[in-house]
């Protein structure tokens, strides 16, 4: 009992020497660090390595002399150092004078090392990653460690940076050529080359080393088989991890992505619960469950949870675009463009040559831009109550023609793109941007003029309308004529083995006809904007072909000029050649004249162009010219399939 006395006094004792070493932790992972002035300056950094260290420890300066020597490989790679210490200035500036670091040294006050939990262990390293998050905090040992070099070294394979990383791990092998962790990170960028045997290879040499870590290469190989899509060699691989290591949830994870590829949401996010609830073995692993996790929630409309998973994916890798990307897009659906945008950086930070990073900042710059145009927004806001009036009425758009030959503007509906699977290349925000290039690249012709995409989301959210109502075919068409488009598109993006592939349905929304259809696929080789490119033109050639110009002669000037009551506003462009048309004998059946036999009187070139209407000159004449005569673009066949 006296002991027991004496040890809850001593504790009582000691404990106020110890609350301020508690209220100095350091900063949790996935954490956004906190800020100081040399930080500031490397806001759009992907990678930051904070060196905190004391310039009278052998280990510090060891570690200083380390980042020196490797400081242009970092540099290269576009990783920033910024060296720390709070040793007084006199001492310290003497001792930087003769080291000659190529990095900033920041003399702190000790509000730095308080703030980032730092306590007395030298040198303490702490890496940053995109939008400042801490992704490692390195206690000891220092930049020379093999701890260290694998750590820098995953970091920049995640953000692609496969030469830097190839260069570290090599290091590390060269002093114990059995290192697990560098030898798996070799197989892991092999992997991403493309390079199946030498990974394959490269695997099997960690499983046969029968060390604790060899189940890294167990999973490489797992992996390895995912990515030539060999399924149950993957499951089967996972299974015999299992077996050694009942807790693992790689087999979860696997079987998880399996399902999503195949649609199959309720099965695909019961194993991602299973896996976020076992034992992955990377950051990579269970970054990966929870975004996965968080893509299903988000499509099924549950933000909530969809936010919860996402925020833990970021943590787990805050390095990758996808995950970024994923979680401004999810920000952007909730109505917060700010935030979305915030992520949209981040992940261009990340990767700047990410196309739907890209195209998402893009499209939310001019979506912020749009809000501050009062004007624009007033009149959007007014065709939209108009609009959405019509659609609750059931009255359609009043676009006749004066009469029922002449051609109306060719107005298209982009009523939106439904994503089907998760995982593999698709992603949040792909339909948007895909979607939007598309009618972009079909506005491009001159000859299509599409909704725009304010008026559209504007009304949809007025009408309260969302995917699942847009894929009722009666909804959609009851919203092409109230847009008064003389076509509508929608379709889906699949998720496919090796890609994804993209599948488009042109209607006519006054007879529901189907007048088109159109399929591509986007792999490895064909990227986004490609993808949208080929579309984009293959629709605009295809409706130009299958809907040309027909109008009539407004007027027949002296000089032979031509004026035809098509403009601008219809497509009308200079150089393109029109027949002109008279009714020729009647075509009778049953005794009852059903048409008449159209017959070319003559040819016509477009000159000039205005909004309502356009000048041409006579090229062709084989009976006289009068007003009143029709006129049809001539244009090749159309081709018979895309």
């Amino acid at each position: 009992m006296k002991t027991i006395k004496y040890l809850m006094m001593l504790g009582l004792i000691i404990l106020p020497f110890l609350r301020p070493a508690i209220g100095e932790a350091a900063l949790t992972k996935g954490a956004v660090a906190p800020s100081f002035t040399a930080l500031e300056t490397h806001k759009k950094v992907p990678m930051i390595i904070l060196y905190f260290f004391k310039h009278t420890s052998n280990p510090s300066i060891e570690g200083l002399e380390n980042l020196k020597t490797q400081y242009a490989l970092y540099q290269k790679a576009g990783i920033k150092i910024i060296a720390i210490s709070k040793d007084p200035a006199p001492a310290l500036n003497q001792y930087l004078k003769k080291a000659a670091l190529p990095f900033p040294v920041v003399n702190d006050t000790g509000k730095i090392f308080k703030d980032y939990g730092v306590q007395i262990i030298f040198p303490t390293t702490i890496i940053l990653g995109p939008g400042g998050r801490v992704t490692d905090t390195l206690e000891g040992g220092g930049p020379s460690s093999k701890q260290f070099i694998t750590t820098v070294a995953q970091r920049s394979m995640q953000l692609k940076q496969n030469t830097l990383a190839k260069t570290l791990y090599t290091q590390v092998l060269k002093n114990d050529p059995k290192d697990v962790a560098a030898q798996t990170g070799l197989g892991e960028i092999l992997l991403k080359e493309g390079k199946f045997d030498q990974a394959q290879a490269t695997f099997s040499k960690v499983v046969a080393l029968n060390a604790p870590e060899a189940i890294l290469g167990k999973e490489g190989l797992a992996a390895l088989h995912l990515e030539k899509g060999e399924t149950a060699q993957a499951i089967a691989v996972a299974e015999e991890i299992q077996k050694d290591d009942p807790e693992n949830g790689l087999v979860h994870l696997i079987k998880a992505n399996v399902l999503a590829s195949r649609g199959d949401q309720d099965g695909a996010l019961s194993e991602y619960n299973e896996a976020i609830d076992g034992k992955l073995s990377t950051d990579l692993q269970r970054a990966e469950a929870y975004n996965q996790a968080g893509r299903i929630h988000s499509e099924r409309g549950n933000y909530d949870q969809a936010e919860s998973m996402y925020q833990q994916a970021v943590n787990q890798n805050p390095y990758s675009s996808e995950i970024l990307t994923n979680s401004g897009a999810l920000y952007e659906k909730q109505g917060q463009p700010h935030k979305a945008l915030a992520f949209y950086q981040e992940a261009l930070t990340a990767d700047p040559a990410d196309e739907v990073a890209q195209l998402l900042s893009i499209r939310i710059t001019q979506h912020l831009e749009f809000k501050e145009d009062m004007a624009r927004q007033e009149r959007v806001d007014k065709l939209v109550t108009e609009l959405a009036d019509r659609f609750k009425a059931g009255r359609i758009a009043s676009d006749t023609p004066s009469d029922h030959w002449s051609s109306r503007p060719m107005t298209v509906a982009f009523l939106g793109l439904k994503s089907i699977g998760s995982g593999g290349l698709l992603r949040e925000g792909m339909t948007q941007v895909l979607q939007e290039e598309i009618a972009q690249k079909m506005m491009s012709s001159q000859r299509i003029s599409m909704v725009e995409r304010e008026i559209l989301e504007k009304l949809l959210m007025e009408l309260k309308l969302g995917s699942s109502e847009l894929a009722d075919p009666e909804t959609a068409l009851k919203l092409g004529k109230i847009l008064a488009a003389r076509l509508i598109v929608t379709g889906s993006l699949i998720q496919v083995p090796n890609g994804i592939r993209l599948s488009l349905r042109i209607i006519d929304p006054e007879t529901s006809a189907i007048k088109m259809t159109y399929s591509d696929e986007m792999g490895p080789n064909k990227g986004l904007m490609a993808l949208a490119d080929a579309t984009g033109r293959t629709l605009s050639e295809r409706i130009r072909t299958t809907y040309p110009l027909r109008g009539k002669i407004a007027l027949v000037e002296e000089d032979h000029q031509v004026i035809v009551n098509l403009g601008r506003k219809h497509g009308m462009q200079a150089g393109v050649k029109m027949k002109i048309i008279a009714d020729g004998d009647a075509i009778m059946m049953d005794g009852k004249v059903i048409g008449h036999r159209k017959k070319k009187v003559g040819l016509l070139e477009i000159v000039s162009v205005e909004e309502g209407l356009s000048y041409a000159k006579l090229t062709e004449e084989t009976a006289t010219i009068q007003k009143d005569q029709k006129v049809l673009e001539n244009v090749e066949k159309a081709p018979k399939a895309f």
